[in-house]
């Protein structure tokens, strides 16, 4: 193989010089600048295009060669273009060739030269890979050319350059290494350990590397404005941060990402239970010693204080939700009554009203009655999902995770805990693929009226198969939240249950995943952002004392064994 860089214009391709030259480079009227610097096996290469004259500019690293390409996704075997952005915040349901990370591998006789961008907020969010295998060529660029070659159902893309003239200039930045891998897993294991030692706090543990590399190339440029950068929840989400996926998120990125993503966060958020988590977000934002938003912090805490006084006897939050019921929490296809208390809310609102309460806010004895509200919840066998549904869940957890991680304090029952633990862990909801995020009382699937509200059913259900998402999928985040709300109570097997639901996405595809599908054992969702959050967290109760490595461990020993 043969690599060289190129500068693109709106005119013409211009070839500047191969890798291995490190020089200024004057291509009248441009100089090209080439730099590179070690880091262990990773070579960083930053290549700056200038000029005294306005001009619109790319810059590439091309590959030339008989070999087998790969995006972050798999084998290439014909021309694609492969993007990060599709460059329109409001728009969810985008076509596009989509890849979660900005990389090409180049494979010959079982060994790999790996390529991978900075990511693309770096680059006002226009990085791409074109994959040309039928030429044996391939462009990792800083720009776009336009178009959607073999896919016909792609939104249009036209050409993306950056203008440079005078002091404006333009910085391409990529890593470069070789690897025995040959496989997409192998792949994806030595990508996510390089993110971390060059961009990352240079960690050996391959788990975090997955973890802080899937998110930092989730850091887009915020084409709203509101903040410099965001965090997007996945490459299956456009170019938007979502609410509580950041909240989660920022856990592993840097203290600048911490405070740009919830700098990003102004907006109207009064829906669902983004005004409890926005009061748990400020005051951990407080707690870490930043500034935190107190206008927006006091819309949110009006917001829930609305929330509790909507039924009586005023002890429970009950959201903002869509006419039918649906769409009040994460849990977003299920449709509750308006006057129906669920234990994930009931549990933030507990966790809410402390944070509040530090922040200064008059929360006269809201939380007492909330925290009793909670505990009379439990049915006598187990935390159901909530007041009128009485089926087994797994958020239930989650409000005391969040309050234990703040104030290092549980607030469930002892005995009430343990009995909804062994409830579901020693049901039917447990799989093979995970643990179902909703279950009958037997820990069988749940009937389809689980997730009515009177004769109201999410329109999505029609289509949805049973073990499918919300319909008994297994959720990463919300079952290792509950396995780590075991082990903090105590429970023997919660640790290696902890482990052993990392390794079913591992075997999987080499990465976590949104959710597994119970009965087919497929992942949706690679890099799901906020999965990384568990790192952040067991590594959180490492530090107190709380906890020992020995999860950290079989999860370095599964991906390292992977590829």
């Amino acid at each position: 193989m043969k690599y060289g860089f190129v500068l693109h214009t709106p005119e013409k391709n211009i070839s500047v010089c191969s890798l291995e030259e490190q020089k200024t480079v004057k291509i009248s009227p441009f100089f090209v600048h080439t730099e590179c610097s070690e880091q262990g096996k990773y070579k960083i290469f930053e290549i700056t295009v200038s000029s005294d004259e306005e001009k619109d500019v790319y810059l590439s690293l091309m590959g030339e060669g008989d070999a087998e390409f790969y995006s972050f996704n798999g084998l290439c075997t014909e021309e694609r273009i492969f993007r990060q952005s599709p460059h329109d915040p409001a728009n969810y349901h985008f076509k596009m060739e989509k890849s979660a990370v900005p990389m090409v591998v180049a494979i010959k006789d079982g060994k790999a030269d790996i390529f991978i961008s900075d990511n693309p907020s770096y680059f006002d969010n226009a990085t791409t890979q074109h994959i040309i295998p039928e030429e044996n060529r391939f462009y990792l660029s800083s720009g776009d050319k336009g178009g959607a070659p073999n896919y016909p159902e792609s939104e249009e893309f036209g050409p993306i350059f950056h203008k440079i003239g005078g002091e404006k200039t333009h910085t391409f930045r990529f890593i470069a290494f070789k690897a025995a891998v040959s496989d997409l897993k192998g792949i994806r294991r030595e990508a996510f350990l390089a993110i971390e030692k060059v961009w990352g706090t240079g960690s050996d543990s391959h788990y975090r590397a997955m973890c802080f590399a899937s998110n930092y190339m989730h850091i887009r440029k915020n084409e709203t404005k509101i903040s410099d950068k965001w965090v997007v929840a996945g490459i299956e989400y456009g170019n938007t941060q979502y609410f509580r996926d950041a909240f989660y998120q920022s856990m592993i990125l840097d203290g600048e990402m911490q405070e740009q993503s919830y700098l990003a966060l102004d907006y109207d958020f009064l829906e669902a239970e983004n005004p409890l988590i926005y009061l748990i977000w400020s005051y951990r934002i407080f707690k870490n010693g930043k500034s935190y938003n107190r206008k927006r912090t006091d819309w949110a805490f009006e917001t829930v204080i609305q929330g509790m006084e909507k039924f009586e006897p005023h002890d429970s939050y009950y959201p903002n939700s869509k006419e039918g019921g649906d769409f009040r929490c994460w849990f977003d296809t299920c449709a509750f009554d308006r006057d129906d208390a669920d234990l994930y809310n009931q549990g933030l609102l507990v966790c809410a009203l402390e944070s509040a309460k530090r922040l200064g806010y008059d929360v006269g004895d809201r939380k007492e009655k909330a925290l009793r509200k909670y505990h009379s919840l439990f049915n006598g066998t187990y935390f159901p999902l909530s007041q009128k549904k009485q089926c087994l869940a797994l958020d239930f957890t989650v409000g005391e995770v969040l309050y234990y991680l703040l104030f290092e304090e549980l607030f469930i029952d002892q005995t009430m805990f343990e009995k909804s633990y062994r409830k579901v862990c020693d049901s039917p909801a447990k799989t093979k693929y995970g643990i179902k995020i909703v279950a009958a009382e037997d820990g069988s699937y749940a009937p389809l009226d689980t997730f009515k509200s009177g004769d109201y059913l999410y329109y999505g259900y029609a289509t949805m198969d049973v073990g499918r998402y919300q319909n008994g999928g297994s959720w990463h985040l919300y079952e290792m939240l509950f396995h780590i709300a075991g082990y903090l109570h105590g429970m023997p097997d919660a640790e290696q249950n902890l482990i052993d639901r990392l390794l079913i996405d591992l075997d999987y595809g080499g990465a976590t995943y949104e959710y597994m599908h119970t009965i087919r054992g497929n992942g949706v969702k690679a890099n799901q952002g906020w999965n990384a959050s568990i790192y952040a967290i067991w590594e959180e109760l490492i530090r107190r004392g709380k906890a020992n490595d020995a999860f950290f461990q079989a999860a370095d020993a599964k991906i390292a064994s992977l590829g």
